[in-house]
């Protein structure tokens, strides 16, 4: 952790020992939270492409019971065509649990390829926009109010202070749209990067309800790894730890990225 990043952590943690405030709570939002419908603790994996239901029966032999799936976002790789409401209910009834995954617009600086970028003028009115479209899209797969929706941001530079900002004011918004229609905020991101920006905004405006770092550490916890300071979004942490591995299990293999999940999921 850089000192500066110990020194907002440490400022952090002063004002809710003030305000009599756990570190879990602070780092929830600055809006009240909805209830989470469903927590889990299981590894799981997410692919480019939503799997057949076939491919998802034979992959129950793995030790995976999580699958994180791209819903919406301009920016996905993947369309994921069968991705349906059947697809899912078909899935969820072999024993899956889902981590529903909006890519939408991305920092005005990413690294990643993907074209759909943040305006800084419209940071907050994109941010909105992009939650009613998550929520909507989460809503006609069967998902209910309690789910977690994710969103991903890919690594940025966060070095530049105008795009961190927008970066900051988009993902404000959008937690606080997504809690308003009743769903959990997740945000997946690089743990350089857009993790680290939501660990020092803590405290100072409104944050996501989950997290989801990515960290290719190859240790399967969410805990103990120093990723994120003790407390902060306890029991809802998602740790991506491995990337672009194939596995295969039933005799189906798929390239995936690995993940421990130990936190909000969706509802069916």
């Amino acid at each position: 952790m850089r000192p500066s990043l110990t020194r907002r952590v440490a400022a952090t943690v002063s004002l809710a020992a003030v305000l009599g405030l756990l570190p879990a709570q602070i780092a929830q939002g600055a809006r009240p939270t909805p209830k989470v419908g469903r927590s889990v603790t299981a590894l799981g994996f997410d692919a480019c492409e939503a799997p057949t239901t076939q491919t998802m029966r034979a992959w129950r032999d793995s030790p995976y019971t999580v699958v994180g799936i791209y819903i919406a976002g301009d920016n996905r790789a993947c369309k994921s065509e069968r991705l349906t409401r059947e697809w899912v209910a078909t899935v969820h009834a072999q024993g899956w649990d889902f981590l529903p995954i909006q890519v939408g617009l991305q920092a005005p600086c990413t690294t990643s390829k993907k074209p759909g970028r943040i305006d800084p003028a419209r940071a907050a009115e994109q941010g909105v926009a992009d939650a009613n479209d998550a929520v909507d899209r989460a809503a006609a797969l069967g998902f209910k109010p309690g789910s977690a929706v994710w969103f991903d941001m890919e690594a940025y530079d966060n070095r530049n202070i105008a795009c961190r900002d927008a970066v900051l004011n988009f993902v404000s918004a959008w937690s606080d749209r997504v809690r308003v229609r009743g769903f959990v905020a997740g945000y997946y991101s690089s743990l350089d990067s857009g993790i680290r920006d939501m660990i020092e905004a803590v405290g100072t405006r409104s944050v996501p309800d989950a997290v989801w770092y990515a960290r290719w550490d190859n240790l399967a916890v969410t805990t103990g790894d120093g990723a994120l300071p003790d407390g902060y979004w306890r029991n809802r942490r998602v740790h991506q730890y491995t990337g672009n591995v194939a596995e295969t299990y039933g005799g189906v293999k798929i390239t995936i990225d690995r993940n421990a999940v130990d936190g909000p999921v969706g509802v069916l």
